[in-house]
């Protein structure tokens, strides 16, 4: 029989070994002793942007950081594989949605690359491409909020500058024969009249943007003259 201190240091032996294994496995794996430290998610100007673009779009819903793949889905591809990995290498800062949560407004703050800037010119493109086949318009902000317009003087020109939504083909209906009249001196206008510096097929910047009011008053009324000569004739 063991001495009553061997067995006592035994017991106290196992003890400790038991806590030291509790401690070891089984707390650690229940992470109660885990603590945590909230990062940053937005800068201070991303805020003050998003707080700026919610002013804006007060009946709308903004979100910051949205990849493209979780905004857009592949409509149309000869290379369906492709096309969804293009959308995964983009992101833009902000987007607005509709009342469907799907996005109206893509936009990106303005930044001057230093290093590598053809590349990065070359890659907004692509974004800007792809977006707009979407019904999306993509357009530059500033990088402050103080060099932005006020809140309702954007959100007149951003609905100016507004996008059609990409339609079904199977949803699509013939025009009538004013609507195809009016489409082609629509067509016809844009040839004739770029009043701004802005053409379709590039990223629209905030001085192109606000300069789009007064180009499309001076297009619609000289279309509207022309719709109206064409009627006269018929």
């Amino acid at each position: 029989m063991l001495p009553l201190w061997i067995a006592f240091m035994i017991a106290v032996a196992l003890v400790a070994a038991g806590v030291w294994a509790y401690r070891r496995y089984f707390r650690r794996a229940s992470g109660r002793e885990d603590r945590y430290t909230p990062e940053r998610i937005l800068s201070p100007e991303q805020v003050a942007m998003l707080d700026y673009l919610r002013d804006t779009f007060p009946d709308q819903v903004v979100l910051p950081n949205i990849p493209l793949k979780d905004m857009l889905s592949v409509r149309r591809s000869s290379d369906h594989q492709r096309a969804r990995e293009r959308l995964q290498s983009h992101k833009v800062d902000f987007v607005v949605c509709d009342a469907e949560g799907r996005a109206v407004f893509a936009f990106d703050v303005e930044q001057y690359h230093l290093s590598d800037a053809k590349s990065k010119a070359h890659q907004i493109k692509i974004k800007n491409r792809i977006l707009k086949t979407a019904g999306v318009r993509f357009v530059f902000l500033k990088n402050s909020i103080h060099r932005m317009p006020a809140p309702n003087d954007f959100r007149a020109q951003l609905d100016l500058a507004a996008l059609a939504r990409p339609k079904a083909q199977e949803a699509e209906t013939n025009e009538s024969v004013r609507q195809q009249l009016e489409s082609r001196m629509s067509e016809y206008d844009n040839l004739i009249y770029p009043s701004t510096g802005f053409r379709e097929s590039e990223v629209m910047g905030l001085s192109g943007l606000m300069g789009l009011g007064d180009a499309k008053a001076a297009r619609k009324a000289d279309h509207d003259r022309q719709i109206e000569a064409v009627r006269r004739r018929a």
